[in-house]
């Protein structure tokens, strides 16, 4: 179907795009006031140079300065108040709203006291079993043309006035999955701006190919997200001054599980646009247990480890700046997305369309990564002619190579 005589888009892409643009108002509004609040309570990340040898995540840490985290809280404060102010237009479940409420004070508590990892899961359990509960579970699933049941039997169960029917493994499988997208997502967040972004164009494509399936609740529930997300972004964009955090990060990831759930007509087009991530924390999962043998027998411990094996510090060992590895990933996406709206029975001409404005954006992407490698290296050859030719006495070269090697570390991801 047409991307562009689609009647679901044609008739429904402006009120879907001003719901974008109404969460992203209130989130960048939120935002700063968030970032005040983050100071207040301690919600912020030190530093290494300012946390305890050997303590939990000190490897990982990139950024010299105090960092106020809770921009999470604003983007889900954006989406609880326009799903408010639109409830007639986008019908949402109760368990979908209890379980952000959930993950948002998980990722509140992580932020301000850097939770144990099992306390983290139970908050990411709870949430995922809210939205179970509520009757959102993987019975099936048809990807790439096979059809997969997961509802081998069900019984009901009651409990202090609750009925609930469980499906076997259909809701163990959507706990997993839920939870697993929540930490791979979660993993994505380090380096500014990162995570926003590939949450962003995740959330773009599925936005559109629920419109054009004719789900237009889900698009909107999918855009109210998205303009949230973006409200957020100016502000952790580096140099950042304010980041997502665990509320965010966690929120990012559980919506995206969710929203692969309800739009299950198209999952092949879903685990292609999470591809990225899910092989990221595939890979980090892997070299965890390579190098942590002891972690076999209890599993639920890799999450308290920290390494740099994630896509973005392979990036950055690289030499790549924190902007370009940004842009690097940022790029991948917007590909793999690309590819994923080719499966999504879209034709031809719009598919070209996307496509050109895709492989237009990776281009000038990798124009500019090449240029700004060429003025450093430019850079660094002037300063070492001007030390060659100087001929200065030992002192003035010691200063002018100090001050070379200050440069160098100032620039420790350049380009």
């Amino acid at each position: 179907m047409d991307l562009f005589t689609n009647p679901y888009i044609i008739n429904n892409l402006s009120i879907v795009l001003g719901f974008t643009l109404v969460s992203f108002i209130i989130a960048f509004l939120l935002t700063p006031l968030m970032g005040k609040l983050a100071i207040r309570v301690g919600a912020v990340d030190l530093p290494a140079w300012l946390r305890n040898k050997g303590e939990r995540g000190i490897v990982t840490r990139i950024h010299d300065y105090v960092y106020p985290k809770l921009g999470g809280l604003a983007v889900l404060a954006a989406i609880l108040i326009s799903l408010f102010i639109n409830r007639d237009l986008v019908n949402v479940g109760k368990g979908v709203v209890i379980g952000m409420i959930i993950i948002g004070i998980t990722g509140f508590l992580d932020d301000k006291f850097e939770l144990n990892s099992k306390f983290q899961l139970l908050g990411q359990v709870l949430a995922a079993a809210v939205v179970v509960a509520s009757g959102i579970s993987i019975t099936s699933i048809n990807f790439l043309s096979m059809q997969m049941n997961f509802d081998a039997f069900s019984t009901i169960i009651r409990f202090a006035g609750f009925t609930y029917n469980f499906i076997f493994p259909a809701d163990i499988l959507t706990i997993l999955w839920i939870v697993g997208l929540i930490n791979v997502i979660n993993w994505v967040g380090g380096v500014d701006a990162l995570n926003g972004s590939v949450t962003s164009v995740a959330l773009f494509t599925l936005m559109l190919i629920n419109l054009a399936n004719g789900n237009v609740a889900l698009a909107g529930l999918i855009a109210i997200h998205l303009g949230a997300v973006l409200g957020v972004l100016p502000f952790n964009y580096p140099p950042g001054k304010i980041m997502y955090g665990s509320a965010g990060d966690f929120l990012n990831g559980f919506l995206l599980a969710v929203f692969a759930i309800l739009g299950s007509t198209k999952w092949t087009a879903s685990m292609i646009i999470l591809a990225m991530p899910i092989l990221d924390g595939i890979i980090v999962i892997y070299m965890r247990f390579k190098s942590n043998p002891h972690l076999l027998k209890s599993p639920l411990k890799i999450l308290q480890v920290s390494d740099k094996n994630h896509l973005h510090h392979r990036l950055l060992d690289a030499g790549y700046s924190k902007k370009t590895v940004t842009l690097i990933e940022t790029s991948m996406m917007i590909v793999v997305c690309s590819i994923a709206l080719i499966l999504s029975n879209l034709r031809t001409d719009a598919l070209a369309f996307i496509l050109g404005i895709a492989f237009l954006f990776v281009s000038f992407s990798i124009i500019y990564v090449l240029k700004k490698r060429g003025q450093r290296k430019n850079r660094a050859d002037e300063i070492l002619e001007e030390i060659k030719a100087s001929e200065l006495p030992e002192e003035k070269e010691i200063v002018i190579n100090t001050v070379y090697e200050n440069e160098k570390e100032d620039e420790k991801y350049r380009y």
